[in-house]
Parts: C-alpha cells; sequence; structure tokens
C-alpha cells in the first residue's frame, strides 16, 4: 500500500506559516498605511500579492486578523526587547542601556510598526482582546523597568530614590520617543540622539553611573593632554561604546565614496554599497543618480547582493515578489509606500552618498584623467581598526610632499598620477576590524602604490593592531616628534568624538 512522503506534511506546513506571516506583514504595512477603520481585505491581499480567498483559510473575520498582527508584535516585543534584557537583570545598568537601545532600534521601533500600535491603542477602549493585548505588553514592560530600576537602587546605595518614579520617567521618556517615531518618515529620525536623551535622564538619576552615553566608562583625566595629535589610548581601537560613538557620529553623516558614475550609463544600471548595516544602492533613473536603501519593506534582506548589476524597468524582490519602481514606490495599486532614501551626489565624476543628515559639503576629489578610464575593485578584510589604518598610511602618503595626493575625511585616500589614480577606502566592520576597498584607475588599471606597498601595509597594520591591545602597551609622546598627518587626523577625530578629548581609563 502507498503512502505520502512523510516530508509532505512538514512542507504543507511550514508553506502556511509562510502564508500566514506574509498576510500578517501585509496587514501591518495595510494599518500603518490607512489606519484601522480603512484598512480592508482587498487592500491587505494587495499589498500580499495574494487571492482574496485565501485570508479566510486562515482568518475568520478581518478583525480576527488585525487581533493576530497586533498578537505577532506583542510576540516580537518580548522576544527582541524583554527576554534579552531580562538575562541581564543581574547587571541592572547594562540592562538598562541594552533596553534604551532595543526599545529604539530600526527593526523593532520602525515608524510602520509603532504606529500600528498606536492605531490599536485607539481601538483598546472599544475592543477587549487590543486592550488585552496592548495592556499585557504595558504591564510587562513597566514591571521589569521597575525591578531594573529597584535593582540599580540597592546596587548602588541611592536609597533616597523612589523605584516607581524612576521607572515611569524612563518609561515617559521611551513614549514620548515612540510617538516621534510613529508620525515621521525614517530619514528625519535621530536616533543617536534619541538614545542620548535617555541616557542622560539615566545619568541626572545616577550620577557618576552612566557617565559618557556614546562612549561608556569614559571618564574625564584631570589633566590636559599637551596636544590633541597625541596618541590615542590603545582601549581606543578594539572599544564597542566607542566603535558605536564612530557609526553615529562619524560615519554615518559622511559622505562615503560608492564608485565611479560612467558605471551606471543606462537606466536601471546599479551599484551597491554597505556601511555598519546600512546598504544602499544607488542607480540611474533617466537622467537622475537615486540612492535607495538596500532592504525590502516586508523584511530587511537585501533587494539584490551584488556589487553592480542592471534593473529591468525595476527593482524586484526575489524573496517577496514586490517589485518598486526606479524612485523607490512599491508598485502596488493604492499604496504609497516607498524605500527610504539616501543621499546622493556626484563630484567630478564620483558617486558619493550620505546616509544620516548632516550638514557638511561632499569632499573634494580630483578630476581622473580626461579620457575614458577603467577602474578595478579590491575589498581586503583586516585584524585591524579603521583608525589604525588610517593613521599609518596617513603618515606613510604624506611623509614626503608628492603632487596629486589628498585626504577626505574620515576614510579616503587619493593618489593621483600620470599613469592613473588609486583610491583606498577604510570602512569599519567592528571593533578593531575593518575593511579597505581599494580603487585603481587608469588605463593599466594601475597607479602609482603597488601591490607590494599595499599588502606591506596591511601586514604592519594587523601587526600594530596586536600590539595596541596588549594590557601593558601605553602610548608615548615623544617631545620634538614631528606629528605630520596621523597626528592632524587624531586632533579632527577629537573634535568629532568630544569624549576623546581628555579621555583616559
Amino acid at each position: 500500500m502507498s503512502s505520502k512522503p512523510r516530508s509532505q506534511p512538514v512542507a504543507e506546513t511550514a508553506l502556511r506559516a509562510r502564508q500566514r506571516k506574509k498576510l500578517i506583514d501585509a496587514c501591518i504595512s495595510a494599518l500603518h498605511a490607512y489606519g484601522p477603520s480603512r484598512t480592508t481585505v482587498d487592500k491587505v491581499v494587495t499589498i500580499a500579492d495574494m487571492s482574496p480567498g485565501i485570508v479566510n483559510f486562515y482568518f475568520e473575520t478581518k478583525a480576527a486578523m488585525m487581533v493576530a498582527a497586533l498578537e505577532y508584535l506583542a510576540a516580537e516585543f518580548e522576544e527582541q526587547v524583554l527576554a534579552p534584557v531580562a538575562e541581564l537583570k543581574e547587571t541592572p545598568g547594562r540592562a538598562l542601556e541594552l533596553l534604551i537601545d532595543l526599545y529604539l532600534d530600526p527593526e523593532l521601533a520602525s515608524p510602520r510598526k509603532v504606529s500600528v500600535w498606536y492605531a490599536f491603542w485607539g481601538e483598546a477602549n472599544s475592543r477587549q482582546e487590543y486592550h488585552d493585548i496592548c495592556g499585557n505588553k504595558d504591564e510587562s514592560f513597566a514591571a521589569l523597568v521597575r525591578d531594573l530600576v529597584e535593582r540599580l537602587i540597592r546596587q548602588t546605595g541611592e536609597r533616597h530614590l523612589d523605584a516607581d518614579g524612576v521607572a515611569l520617567g524612563l518609561i515617559g521618556a521611551l513614549e514620548i520617543l515612540w510617538q516621534q517615531i510613529a508620525f515621521q518618515d525614517e530619514a528625519d529620525l535621530d536616533r543617536p540622539a534619541y538614545k542620548r536623551r535617555c541616557m542622560a535622564y539615566l545619568r541626572s538619576v545616577f550620577p557618576g553611573r552612566f557617565d559618557g552615553a556614546e562612549v561608556r566608562a569614559l571618564k574625564p583625566s584631570r589633566r590636559t593632554r599637551a596636544s590633541t595629535s597625541d596618541p590615542l589610548p590603545g582601549w581606543t581601537y578594539a572599544d564597542t561604546d566607542l566603535f558605536t560613538a564612530e557609526r553615529d557620529q562619524v560615519f554615518l553623516p559622511s559622505w562615503q565614496f560608492v564608485g565611479p558614475e560612467s558605471q551606471l550609463r543606462r537606466s536601471g544600471d546599479y551599484l551597491t554599497f554597505d556601511l555598519l548595516g546600512e546598504r544602499t544602492i544607488v542607480l540611474r533613473d533617466g537622467g537622475e543618480l537615486r540612492a535607495l536603501r538596500n532592504a525590502c519593506l516586508a523584511r530587511p534582506h537585501a533587494l539584490t547582493e551584488a556589487r553592480a548589476g542592471h534593473f529591468d524597468g525595476a527593482i524586484e524582490c526575489a524573496a517577496d515578489g514586490f517589485r518598486y519602481a526606479f524612485d523607490g514606490k512599491l508598485q502596488r495599486a493604492g499604496t504609497e509606500i516607498a524605500l527610504v532614501r539616501h543621499e546622493v551626489t556626484c563630484v567630478r565624476g564620483q558617486i558619493f552618498v550620505r546616509l544620516a543628515g548632516a550638514v557638511s559639503p561632499p569632499p573634494e576629489v580630483p578630476t581622473i584623467g580626461a579620457v575614458e578610464l577603467q577602474a578595478s575593485l579590491e575589498a581586503v578584510e583586516l585584524d585591524a581598526d579603521w583608525k589604525v589604518v588610517a593613521e599609518q598610511w596617513l603618515d606613510l602618503w604624506f611623509a614626503e610632499p608628492v603632487a596629486g595626493r589628498s585626504f577626505a575625511y574620515p576614510n579616503l585616500l587619493i593618489d593621483s598620477g600620470a599613469d592613473g589614480t588609486d583610491m583606498l577606502q577604510i570602512l569599519p566592520v567592528a571593533p578593531g576590524r575593518c575593511r579597505v576597498r581599494r580603487f585603481r584607475f587608469g588605463e593599466s588599471g594601475a597607479g602609482r602604490l603597488t601591490d607590494a606597498w599595499f599588502s606591506d601595509g596591511v601586514a604592519v597594520a594587523q601587526s600594530t593592531q596586536a600590539g595596541l591591545t596588549a594590557p601593558s602597551w601605553r602610548p608615548v609622546p615623544i617631545a620634538g616628534e614631528d606629528k605630520g598627518a596621523g597626528g592632524r587626523f587624531r586632533t579632527w577625530l577629537r573634535t568629532q568624538l568630544p569624549a576623546l578629548d581628555e579621555a583616559t581609563r
């Protein structure tokens, strides 16, 4: 007697789970766009690109589908905030910092999702199930915050503090920030500033306990540095909190080199660029260049993993089947949802993007040749902090005056000569680790920097990193030493990160 393969029920169950999840995602998007009263089954299935009849297979009514969407958000909050924070309750200071980071994380606290919470909250008084779900989430969160504050009060000996009042103040601050998130576009949000506000509140309640919102445990020394160009302490080249501050205050607000405009000839041609979790597509849309976040709206996977390529008519998500116009708009009737835009500019034929708003001009770059040149790209990951590479190569780069050499802060070295042009772009990857992208322009694809020079520099940088993190190493400013370009870089870096100015450990 024949029987069906045992794997078939498992495959069917997995398919149903994916379809149900897709409907819930679409329902969340519809609620964000239209609100509960104007969300309809037709609008949900249009976003999900599914047939109307399939909704009845998973949900008896529209209301049941909306409740399932809220239950999904509540479960996500439990998994991504409450659970990991509760695991750190024995170290309440760290737990509260993590709580703020996770509560304001763009994946959880996106305008799309937060607006759904508030949309349902308006229904809470008339629909008991909505009230129960929202109420349970709020009660669990409030109980966790109060427990952490109470533990911290006992730990610090600040017995005069009232745990309920302190917890209520932090919850209120986070709630106000969620309200701002709900009614703004992602491009207009300043998440690092939001986190700084919350950390400032905790510091005001527990003086000395949360010194440095961006750089935890940095305390001002009682001495003044002889010069801002002096060497940095070794810990600054492998510190997680400093790395976060560099990301938010140095790299995301800066113009970053993507590639030559000559690679985007036709409408639909594109280049991609990744920096610290922000993925960008730069593409030609007729006569314009556009920079869009390289992440599907349904879930944040990359729309394309390729370094370069061509879109035929639209940007298509292979995983979810969504199609986006070259201006980023989702090609679905009745919706104005669009991919987040990043700033893009072209300087003398070279493309730059900026991932977070800041007031600064794009960098100066030379005109690379009078004829069309070929460009090549190499990418090498180093076990060395980006600052190690920048300081080392700047000192070598400008050891002697050479025409055509320049540095575009924070991380682009340019060497342009008669034989071609080299660009070295140093990108942080993690504390103590970076990636160097080497662009070589020229008819022969080679500039003045030889492969041997490049490989030797990589080896020295990695060796230097290992020495910097040794417990016994301390920087020793040498009297009369020419600080050079590396010193100017450290001076500039301290202006961007004020906590470094007199930082010590």
